[in-house]
């Protein structure tokens, strides 16, 4: 029996975490602004944050399990108090036809009845081992049958990247509008030097879409 384990994060519950403590924040810091001592005014917000912020890392991250035998994947997800993560059915190398893999780990098993979402998680700001992603990516590789995806190449097959397609290239125009609308207005203005730290990912993406759609 081979062993593979995966730090996987949930984008949905991410995306509720980053939700949570945006409506949190404004609370944290009107309740604060209701105590008289200078101490608690800082102590409140800071400790209802950061116990806020520790929980939804918590729920959001995850260690998978991957045990490999007679070519047969189970899964077995670490256990928590609550909110544990969906419980997967074993299944067999031989089902699989399709990976989706982004920046080399894999987010996504699929055959033709389920998919079993185990999205590694790797990033350049908070580091992980994945070596059991890898070497899993690897040995389905080896399977001449499976074919290998990334995220866009699922929304192509969904009929969904056209769309958004055109909606980062609406987003795109728009802000440029906006840009040069402001400069006429008011003038070329100092911070507009952050501007391709904000349009350069919309940018990379229309010309990664594009190429896509083709």
């Amino acid at each position: 029996m081979t062993e593979y384990k995966i730090k996987v994060v949930k984008q949905y519950r991410l995306l509720l975490s980053i939700l949570i403590v945006a409506i949190s924040l404004p609370c944290c810091l009107y309740l604060s602004s209701k105590v008289d001592e200078s101490f608690y005014k800082i102590i409140i917000p800071t400790f209802t944050i950061g116990a806020i912020n520790t929980l939804l890392y918590f729920f959001s991250f995850c260690k998978l399990k991957i045990l490999l035998k007679d070519r047969e994947l189970t899964f077995e997800w670490e256990r928590k108090l609550i909110f544990n993560f969906k419980k997967y059915e074993s299944i067999l190398i031989d089902d699989i036809n399709k990976i989706i893999v982004e920046q080399g780990v894999i987010v996504k098993i699929v055959t033709d009845t389920t998919g079993v979402e185990v999205g590694g998680f790797k990033t350049e700001f908070i580091k992980y081992n994945q070596t059991g992603s890898f070497e899993l990516l690897k040995l389905l590789q080896k399977e001449s049958f499976i074919k290998q995806f990334d995220s866009w190449d699922e929304w192509k097959e969904l009929g969904w990247l056209n769309i958004a397609y055109k909606v980062n290239l609406a987003i795109l125009i728009i802000g440029i509008g906006i840009v040069i609308t402001f400069i006429v207005v008011k003038g070329f203005d100092s911070k507009l030097f952050y501007l391709p730290l904000c349009l350069g990912q919309l940018i990379f993406s229309h010309f990664h879409l594009k190429n896509k759609i083709k």
